[in-house]
């Protein structure tokens, strides 16, 4: 198993590795000490992502899966509540995407805090979740579901607007992306599979649409955080990422640090699963025992993983950003839709979802297929993200309409594909776009704007990049229909 997720996570990281090394040894021109270190945080990165993914298959996948198929059975709406919103709540917390990401909020934003933060995006996610698992056991519209969850967003957005709160509405927007990483993936997958599994005969892409729900929760929770905050006392940060300097005493501080919070993350998780195995399931020590024992590795890996983004990663990550506010804006447009192809084509997730539509479709919509439609998606949204931060251009006239035709285009597409586009959404935004892409976009804002227009232009990459899946594969949805269309004409 050690090989092949190795394996896996080298075609992921690699490549962007690659570009990301290249211009931190030529256009920022880091010392030799740095550089090194740097080296030992891809090696970091790449050990913490490999172990992490192993023991999410050893322990969480499993009890996910067995967890969704428990649900079912029990028959009642207050077991399948509270389940689904406890395991989607603690997962999300343990989401090592959600971590760096609040990180970066808070350099950017100091006055919210971290742990805030975390607590809104968790409870989102699982209120939302519970609207997923309503669906599939009582077989609701998703398309209905996801119009008025959208509605509700674009409302809350206005809102904000009028009030003048625009620093929320990107971030926001951002946490519905990052809710949707390696840990609550694997899980959200297992839930819907499991809950599909039992009972009636179900249309197997009915299991589709939860990841994509997931995304929905986030951004409304902390659209209503903004409209509870003042921001017009708030201060902004104004020291970047890039101003530590990379060397041990940074690695062992980030080290403590994430080993602290990764505890805090999982022991609560770890205690869940215990109590429902034992209590519900009836398992033996044995297996509950070898399911803690896939949890600690996971915990280490995230730990590892951890410590080698933030001492490595988000350092030279930013501090490209702000070397790329000198660059030419078309160069700087140019290396985001580089970017955003490559961590979008070489995500595993991405890959996964492909072969899942490939066998459910019976081989009429092929995995190359589904995996180039979303990476030159993503490619061309990272762009437009660039272009919006050289030229200073409204997120709200990018991202509102986006969704707005994301939407149309689901009513007019494949019933079948509303699930998958959606899903994709989730899955496009991994641990590389989170640490690297938006870490580029916070450090390149920093040095070209200050106070609120650095917070407002610093965040909404990972919310193009979500978007773009679901736009680009709600319009090939629209494409295929029209074809079935006239094939029956004929």
């Amino acid at each position: 198993m050690f090989k092949e997720k190795l394996k896996e996570v080298l075609m992921s990281i690699m490549p962007i590795v690659i570009v990301v090394s290249l211009l931190a040894a030529f256009l920022l021109k880091l010392p030799v000490e740095e550089m090194a270190m740097f080296v030992f945080c891809v090696i970091l990165v790449v050990l913490g992502f490999t172990i992490f993914l192993c023991g999410v298959d050893l322990g969480i996948n499993p009890m996910g899966n067995w967890i969704g198929q428990e649900i079912p059975k029990r028959r009642s709406r207050f077991f399948m509540i509270a389940v689904v919103f406890s395991i989607s709540f603690l997962v999300t917390i343990a989401e090592p995407d959600v971590t760096v990401f609040a990180t970066q909020v808070q350099n950017m934003f100091s006055d919210i805090q971290k742990s805030r933060l975390v607590y809104f995006i968790a409870i989102g996610v699982a209120c939302f979740l519970i609207v997923a698992a309503c669906r599939i056991v009582y077989k609701l519209s998703l398309r209905a579901i996801i119009t008025i969850g959208y509605a509700v967003v674009i409302i809350l957005t206005l809102i904000l607007c009028i009030q003048g709160s625009d620093e929320f509405i990107a971030i926001a927007f951002d946490s519905g992306g990052v809710t949707t990483g390696p840990v609550t993936v694997p899980v959200l997958l297992a839930l819907g599979i499991g809950i599909c599994s039992v009972g009636a005969k179900r249309n197997k892409l009915e299991g589709f649409g939860m990841i994509g729900l997931a995304s929905i929760g986030p951004i409304i929770a902390l659209l209503i955080m903004g409209l509870m905050s003042d921001t017009s006392s708030m201060s902004y940060a104004t020291e970047a990422v890039s101003a530590h300097a990379i060397d041990f005493e940074l690695f062992w501080m980030e080290l403590k640090e994430s080993t602290l919070s990764v505890l805090i993350a999982l022991v609560p998780l770890i205690l869940f699963f215990i109590l429902f195995q034992k209590i519900l399931l009836k398992y033996s020590w044995t297996a509950v025992i070898y399911m803690i024992e896939g949890v600690m590795f996971a915990g280490i890996g995230v730990i590892i993983f951890l410590t080698g983004v933030y001492t490595g990663f988000m350092p030279v990550a930013t501090a490209l950003g702000e070397k790329l506010s000198t660059v030419d804006p078309l160069a700087v447009i140019m290396l985001g839709f580089l970017l955003g192809f490559l961590v979008a084509f070489a995500e595993p997730a991405v890959s996964i979802l492909g072969d899942q539509v490939q066998r459910t479709s019976k081989g009429v919509l092929s995995r190359r297929l589904i995996v180039m439609i979303i990476s030159v998606g993503v490619a061309f949204l990272v762009a437009l993200g660039m272009a919006k931060t050289m030229y200073n251009l409204n997120f709200i006239w990018i991202i509102i309409p986006g969704y707005v035709l994301t939407i149309a285009l689901m009513w007019f597409g494949e019933k079948d594909m509303i699930g998958i586009a959606f899903d994709a959404g989730g899955v496009s935004t991994g641990p590389m776009s989170v640490a690297i892409l938006s870490s580029i976009y916070v450090g390149l804002s920093s040095n070209m704007y200050t106070g609120a227009e650095s917070v407002i232009n610093g965040f909404g990459l990972i919310a193009l990049i979500a978007l773009a899946p679901c736009l680009f594969l709600s319009a090939l949805s629209v494409y295929m229909r029209y074809n079935k269309e006239k094939a029956n004409v004929q």
